[in-house]
């Protein structure tokens, strides 16, 4: 097309390409340049339009009235005391304007920023879900949305686009329950080990971790679920109608619904585990079938006084209650309200044919007359006449305490959750952190993302952490010790986090009232100590904050593995159970856990470069320590540093340096890699030299930057396979070499500035990195989070440059080297880094 005569021909060339050296074939397709081009025109046009009507056009009649007037004396300083027709004034009153009119283009980028952005944002489905409300409504869809996104397939659909992301509430299969709980879960889990959430929001949160399958409905978290049974007995008991017109209003609400048919079916299960006398097993099958058949019929209410369902109903709380806490002493009591339940339903509910229950109960004596008569009368008639439930021979009628399997554990908490909870679940979670993370992450699986692959078959990646003599983990000493203020770190994170601090309190178990009987108790036991000090310093910015966060890509990659390679017999099991299997059986090379391990460290790598770990270590130093220590919780990290070697020669001393990486094996670093460096590499910039060092020992085809001011969080970790996935999908020509990723600046909350600050940082990390990324198409490399195609970089000089002053932001080299080598820089917005 360049030969050509042509005089179109030649236009969309000068149009699409320019005639330059530098950056040759580097043009883009057609659509990025038409987006590129109509957004300069329209802001261009804008502008000066703005300016003429606005700015010029109203100044023209006043100046030429001004220089029509005859000469004004001036009482103050005239600064210009020879210019004719009053042009000192003149150029008073046009002076300002010019000045905004040559600097307004910036604000005309920054509204056609946030008018493209916020488009882009918005088909993209950005903020679909912002709130709990929102969360709450769209959660019936949530299991479909995980099990189209984050659980692979073999033969995967072509990816789509659509204005509409919609998924079937459809109860799925048990093993699909399963594996959306257990990832639930494990988000859940994750927020009380961070304690984000208290011990009574990780309960109300969970979703049970293998469904029974004689209850035959989804069990949903009971946080969904609050109030809704409650409202349900209320609803019944003062309805006046047919029961097909109460149905229909308690189905008007699908959680109410489901809250209704889960405690029915829950408690006919307890009572069926409880009861084992085969009078009373008759009697309860009975009066069950009866219920059953009324509901069929719809004469339920014909039959059934339904304004006897609050008694029930309390008598029923009483008997969750005791066998939650299991207590044998307890037996009698439990053997009472059964007997009381078994007459509210016979004498109070059931209008007629109640006379069989009780001539089979022998429960006549227990009521006189019409009213209930006092208890202490009832229990003496029980104890004259061997009533139901009471009876001991051959076998007791009620195997009470039953065994306390995990399971029946769990379902007797749920239950007790559904029949108690009240309104104050409804802002479950109640931390802000928590409800923005888990709102995100919900949202987040309605937008356009790439089906995630196996484990096996997902493109292998590494992360790398610089760190120069940041603070490593707080000691006892830095979070206790006081400023002149009289205030320290410790002090100052418990008014900033004060429900995260009682949250870390219920979590070790610190439930004196007296706040200095807490104090004493956490200062005395070294694990609490030492769970104080990690608490503090996941809070500040420490390199043992960004460690743990980064980890939680093996955490992630080690369940979503068990999800890939584990039967359907071994997911209903859990992960738990395998997590926590015995050692002799995670050794076996055959066993399932071993696979995981094996397939896990295939896939991911995390390199921390300390280059002055070697010398600290030497010296003595508690950074040494502390990073040790990180090695050793995280078996998989390694650690990077440069080792500063003499040798004597015959006439002077020679220093080698070499890279060298360790990791932790019985207690102590162990060598790796060593590698010697042609010379001192400290050559200027320390984060670029940091990474130049040490990005030899990464492996896998991407690599991830991260800062050591860096978090990460466990559900985010679970879409890196989606994201890795980007590099196998078409983005126009050429494909994408760097992958930008959303930020979230976790430091607002710590004074006004760093609010406003934040929220900066925040509007630039997502609303101008997408006009960029995605209108412009001139994004280059931010250099926080992003991740870049490895074997790319380091091919083509690398991933930064350190030379000192030349290139101070090194970030900035990245991406002019990828895009001159013809690369292509995209970003992502449905999966975020702190």
């Amino acid at each position: 097309f360049e030969k050509s005569d042509w005089r179109i021909i030649r236009l969309l060339v000068w149009w699409s390409q320019r005639r330059l050296y530098i950056g040759r074939g580097m043009h883009e397709g057609t659509l990025t340049l038409f987006k590129y081009t109509l957004f300069w025109i329209l802001l261009l046009i804008s502008k000066l339009s703005f300016s003429y009507y606005i700015q010029i056009k109203p100044l023209v009649h006043p100046t030429r009235v001004m220089m029509a007037l005859p000469d004004i004396e001036i009482e103050w300083h005239d600064l210009f005391p020879h210019a004719r027709k009053n042009l000192g004034a003149v150029i008073s009153v046009w002076v300002p304007v010019l000045l905004v009119y040559f600097m307004d283009i910036q604000i005309w980028y920054s509204v056609y920023s946030t008018l493209f952005g916020g488009v882009a944002g918005a088909f993209q489905r950005l903020g679909e879900i912002r709130t709990l409300g929102m969360l709450r409504s769209r959660f019936q869809s949530l299991p479909a949305a995980f099990k189209e996104y984050l659980v692979p397939v073999e033969k995967p659909t072509l990816r789509s686009f659509s204005l509409a992301r919609r998924f079937d509430e459809v109860s799925p299969s048990r093993e699909e329950a399963a594996k959306f709980a257990q990832l639930w879960n494990a988000v859940i889990n994750s927020f009380r080990e961070e304690d984000i959430i208290s011990n009574r929001e990780l309960d109300l949160l969970l979703v049970p971790y293998s469904s029974d399958p004689s209850l035959s409905v989804v069990q949903w978290p009971p946080f969904l679920l609050a109030s809704k049974l409650p409202t349900a007995l209320e609803m019944a008991a003062k309805f006046k109608g047919k029961d097909v017109d109460l149905w229909k209003q308690i189905s008007g609400d699908e959680y109410m619904k489901v809250a209704v048919l889960e405690c029915y079916k829950s408690f006919k299960h307890v009572l069926h585990i409880l009861v084992v006398g085969e009078a009373e097993k008759k009697i309860i099958d009975s009066l069950l079938e009866e219920i059953e058949n009324n509901i069929d019929n719809k004469t339920l209410l014909v039959k059934f006084r339904m304004s006897a369902l609050r008694p029930l109903y309390n008598k029923i709380v009483d008997l969750i209650e005791i066998l939650k806490n299991g207590d044998e002493s307890l037996r009698n009591q439990v053997i009472f309200l059964l007997q009381d339940m078994l007459e509210v339903v016979t004498r109070d509910m059931m209008v007629e044919d109640y006379r069989d229950f009780v001539e089979l109960g022998h429960i006549g004596h227990m009521r006189q007359d019409s009213s209930h008569g006092r208890r202490n009368q009832a229990y003496a008639v029980r104890k004259e006449n061997e009533q139901l439930f009471a009876s001991v021979h051959p076998r007791p009628a009620v195997d009470y305490p039953p065994p306390m399997t995990p399971a029946w554990v769990e379902q007797i908490k749920r239950l007790h959750l559904l029949l108690t909870v009240k309104e104050a679940a409804m802002d479950v979670p109640s931390n802000l952190e928590a409800r923005r993370r888990i709102a995100f992450f919900a949202n987040s699986l309605f937008m356009d993302i790439p089906r995630a692959p196996f484990v096996r078959n997902m493109l292998s990646f590494s992360v790398l952490t610089p760190d120069y003599c940041e603070e490593t983990l707080y000691s006892k000493n830095d979070i206790d010790l006081e400023n002149e203020d009289g205030v320290s770190i410790l002090f100052y994170l418990q008014k900033i986090f004060p429900d995260e601090w009682d949250n870390l309190l219920e979590r070790l178990e610190c439930t004196k009232e007296s706040e200095a009987w807490k104090d004493y108790e956490l200062w005395i036991d070294e694990d609490k100590v030492l769970e104080l000090r990690h608490w503090a310093s996941r809070r500040g910015q420490t390199l043992s904050r960004t460690v743990r966060g980064m980890m939680c890509y093996r955490w992630a990659l080690e369940l979503q593995a068990f999800l890939d390679m584990a039967s359907g017999k071994e997911i209903l099991e859990g992960y738990k159970a395998h997590i926590f299997s015995l050692e002799e059986e995670k050794r076996d090379q055959r066993s399932l856990w071993a696979q995981i391990e094996a397939v896990v460290d295939m896939k991911f790598t995390y390199v921390a470069a300390c280059p002055n770990y070697g010398s600290q270590k030497q010296q003595g130093d508690h950074c040494a320590t502390d990073i040790l220590n990180l090695m050793l919780t995280y078996p998989s990290l390694r650690v990077a540093y440069i080792d500063e070697v003499e040798i004597r020669g015959k006439d002077k001393v020679q220093k080698d340096y070499y890279s060298v990486l360790v990791k932790a094996v019985n207690g102590i670093d162990q060598e790796i890699y060593r590698i010697k460096l042609p010379g001192n590499p400290t050559l200027g910039e320390r984060k670029p030299e940091n990474q130049n060092y040490a990005i030899i020992f990464t492996r896998g085809e991407a690599l991830q930057t991260i800062d050591m001011n860096q978090d990460n969080y466990l559900e985010e970790a679970f879409k890196m396979r989606n994201l890795l996935e980007e590099f196998r999908e078409d983005h126009d020509v050429p494909p994408p070499t760097i992958l930008g990723v959303r930020e979230n600046i976790f430091t607002g909350s710590i004074s006004s500035l760093a609010w406003f600050m934040s929220n900066q940082e925040t509007t630039f990390v997502t609303i101008g990195q997408r006009v960029l990324a995605h209108t412009l198409k001139v994004r280059f490399h931010y250099g926080h989070s992003d991740v870049l195609d490895r074997i790319f970089h380091i091919t083509r000089g690398g991933i930064s440059k350190a030379s000192q002053v030349i290139n101070l932001s090194e970030d900035i080299f990245g991406g002019i080297n990828s895009i001159l080598r013809q690369g292509n820089v995209t970003h992502h917005e449905y999966i975020q880094v702190g």
